[in-house]
């Protein structure tokens, strides 16, 4: 599985994603800090993270302009759906994506630059 982090205000929380309507879903699934939607080959879960950022270094902070930042982990089985599913129209806007790679940067500009899941 892969795995990228977004990251909003307080705001940024599992009712703000389970309010996307994720097409061509066959199921979703709640508990208590994740958020499971099944597209029957492959899935993406939504981990609540809370405001705890302790695996970032300063300089990685220094890229979030919240002051109450709130991360979810967006964990995939295929790069494809991801990528897909950020695209829509209605998924999350105003928030910073994290690649993993140490691009931390505005999901606009994420999209923008073609989703990168690499260093660069």
């Amino acid at each position: 599985m892969q795995w990228i982090i977004l990251i909003g205000e307080d705001k940024l929380n599992l009712n703000a994603v389970k309010a996307i309507k994720h097409y061509e879903n066959m199921a979703t699934e709640t508990n208590e800090n994740r958020y499971y939607v099944d597209y029957g080959k492959d899935h993406i879960f939504y981990d609540d993270q809370g405001n705890t950022f302790e695996d970032y270094e300063q300089e990685e902070l220094n890229k979030i302009p919240f002051a109450n930042p709130h991360f979810i982990m967006m964990i995939y089985t295929s790069e494809e759906r991801m990528k897909k599913v950020i695209q829509q129209d209605n998924f999350l806007r105003g928030i910073y994506v994290d690649n993993g790679f140490g691009l931390i940067v505005p999901i606009e500009e994420f999209i923008k630059l073609g989703m990168p899941m690499d260093t660069r």
